[in-house]
């Protein structure tokens, strides 16, 4: 199953329609992936996930498959996996997840944690990666 989603065959990528109520566009970017692993008040309570298929991306938040299923509001640490790039970590909150994926046992929505300087924020350093990518593969609207 994995391996079909991370193929070197040519994948297309896209943005959705202006119709989406969102605040930005997602992106697909062909061959990403991320792992994950879930983490409490006291740090992180289990290793990181297999490699699973990253479907779309935003400045505010991420798409991805999972073999597990989780709860809403789990705090994540998410690695960022884009072939030719470094590995992009950020932190986030499960918003939602989709159980009835015919493909993954589920599709977890997950928000990324204020960007900002200190250590409860992602790095501005990878908000600046953030918009890059949206360049490269996509057009944030600001």
């Amino acid at each position: 199953m994995f391996e079909k989603e991370m193929s070197s065959e040519p994948e297309e990528v896209w943005v959705t329609s202006k119709s989406d109520k969102r605040a930005f566009d997602r992106i697909a970017i062909p061959g990403a992936y991320v792992s994950f692993r879930k983490q409490n008040k006291l740090g992180f309570l289990e290793g990181f996930s297999k490699p699973m298929p990253l479907f779309n991306l935003t400045k505010s938040g991420i798409c991805f498959a999972s073999e597990r299923k989780y709860d809403r509001g789990e705090p994540l640490c998410i690695d960022i996996n884009i072939p030719g790039e470094d590995k992009l970590r950020l932190y986030g909150k499960i918003r939602w997840i989709k159980n009835d994926s015919p493909v993954q046992d589920c599709l977890i929505g997950a928000q990324f944690s204020a960007f900002g300087k200190g250590s409860e924020y992602n790095s501005l350093k990878s908000l600046d990666r953030l918009r890059i990518l949206q360049q490269k593969y996509g057009t944030f609207e600001e």
